[in-house]
């Protein structure tokens, strides 16, 4: 509830009576200031200026007289106010003296500018409204979007920001909200349009708010230039739908690559395992041996087509997110490995209780190879052992497969991941060069990162990361 200083002034300024109102908002008590000109509420500047004699003037001369500013309280102290000053005069119209009234709006004054601070200080186009639709304030943003400066905008309908189409219908769409208005998005799921002074119109997204003024209901609209956003948004489509084009070129490619390539490389392998069998006594010793290589060199070139094939499932396939039980999943791929050997003796030590989200078919592929790799690089050791095991660093859960085999040479760790490259000879440990390449990309899709340790004849690390928080690390079992 707003505080009023009522006093009255005789005909020459001087103060006649004085309310406790008046003495809690200026300081004086009325024996302090009952007879002393009105002009000691004025600040020094004013009061050089003839303000408050000015003042009594317009009064007398028009029988009212009404001014916001700065006043003074006995402490020195200044105060916003709104004061109107009244004459009064006998019946015969005879001026005897003046009424004032003297509000403190400094709060208000203060809640004003913090308003306007934060009005200019925000990053959308903010535009206020009355609840006829005239603009009664903007922001420097709304000043740069909009190309209108402030004295140009206010006063003028907020249609003046709509494309002249639209105009008729926002008038309608405005008579709604002010019937119910709410904080909400303006036009929701529709591709709003906002026009500048040079006519050139723009996506925007529009958020309103109401609020009430002192003179009625008030909307705050925050207009956003989405301009660069759509602009993006297009291109992003548009990369999508290259990439799935790519995809479904790629795809097509595949099939080709697997019905075309595959039916003479079997011819080749077929053929020639027949001319071993079947003609073993016509062909000496060179000739078995050339047979041979061709043999190997087809099989080698099918395998290699089938990595390929993989490679590209796994880039393309749907991903999806499901609980996976690693420990299980490593002990399977274990099991499958030394049916192909069962005369091998190697020790596998895998930790219990590693689980994870993920699509368990890819990250099988992960162990697949990671363990398929430690399986064959540790083919000559005469101790192999291979580990799985979980740690956590640095917040994130980090899995690991370690082996004691051949190692490799840590300077030329950086095209281990890449397809095709070999850091071992065909002839000493087979393989495409795929497997890897298929592991980045398989972890890389979960949202984790790859990487490996090793040295020459020293064993070898690969480890990586999957998304999710870092539990103790696990004990590890053989």
């Amino acid at each position: 509830m707003r505080d009023y200083a009522i006093f009255t002034l005789d005909t020459e300024g001087r103060v006649a009576s004085w309310n406790a109102a008046a003495q809690r908002i200026k300081g004086w008590r009325a024996d302090e200031v009952i007879g002393r000109h009105f002009s000691i509420f004025y600040p020094p500047e004013d009061v050089a200026q003839g303000k408050p004699e000015a003042e009594l003037r317009r009064a007398a001369a028009e029988g009212y007289a009404e001014d916001d500013g700065w006043r003074m309280r006995k402490d020195g102290s200044r105060f916003w106010a709104n004061v109107e000053i009244t004459s009064l005069r006998d019946p015969e119209g005879q001026l005897r003296g003046f009424g004032k009234i003297t509000c403190d709006l400094t709060r208000r004054r203060h809640a004003e500018a913090r308003f306007r601070q934060l009005v200019e200080g925000a990053p959308d186009a903010l535009v206020i409204s009355d609840r006829r639709g005239r603009i009664q304030l903007v922001n420097s943003q709304a000043e740069r979007i909009f190309g209108w400066t402030r004295s140009e905008l206010v006063g003028q309908p907020i249609e003046t920001l709509v494309p002249p189409r639209f105009r008729g219908v926002h008038v309608g769409d405005r008579a709604k909200y002010a019937n119910a208005p709410a904080v909400r998005p303006m036009g929701a799921g529709l591709d709003l349009l906002a026009v500048r002074k040079d006519g050139s119109e723009f996506p925007a997204e529009i958020s309103l708010s109401p609020i009430e003024g002192d003179d009625g209901p008030l909307v705050i609209a925050a207009v956003r230039d989405v301009t660069a956003r759509r602009t993006m948004e297009r291109a992003l489509r548009e990369a999508k739908d290259n990439a799935e084009a790519a995809n479904r070129e790629l795809e097509a490619f595949s099939y080709s690559v697997s019905h075309d390539l595959r039916a003479p490389l079997r011819s080749i392998d077929g053929f020639s395992q027949a001319l071993l069998e079947d003609y073993t006594a016509r062909l000496d010793d060179a000739g078995q041996d050339y047979l041979r290589r061709v043999r190997t060199a087809a099989q080698r070139m099918a395998q290699l087509i089938d990595d390929l094939l993989q490679l590209s499932r796994v880039s393309r396939a749907a991903l999806t997110s499901e609980p996976v039980d690693l420990s299980a999943l490593a002990r399977s791929v274990a099991t499958e490995l030394q049916k192909t050997r069962p005369d091998r003796s190697t020790e596998f030590v895998i930790a219990e209780g590693i689980a994870t989200r993920g699509d368990a078919r890819l990250l099988r592929l992960v162990f697949e190879n990671l363990l398929g790799n430690a399986w064959k690089f540790t083919a000559r050791v005469a101790a192999p052992r291979i580990e799985v095991g979980m740690t956590a660093q640095d917040g994130e859960r980090v899995f690991y497969v370690r082996d004691n085999g051949a190692g490799f040479d840590m300077r030329y760790v950086d095209k281990l991941f890449r397809a095709f490259q070999r850091l071992h000879a065909v002839a000493d440990f087979p393989g495409t060069g795929i497997g890897l390449a298929t592991v980045q990309r398989i972890v890389r899709r979960h949202g984790g990162r790859v990487w490996a340790e090793a040295s020459i004849d020293g064993g070898a690390t690969f480890s990586f990361t999957l998304p999710g928080p870092a539990p103790a690390e696990p004990g590890a079992t053989p």
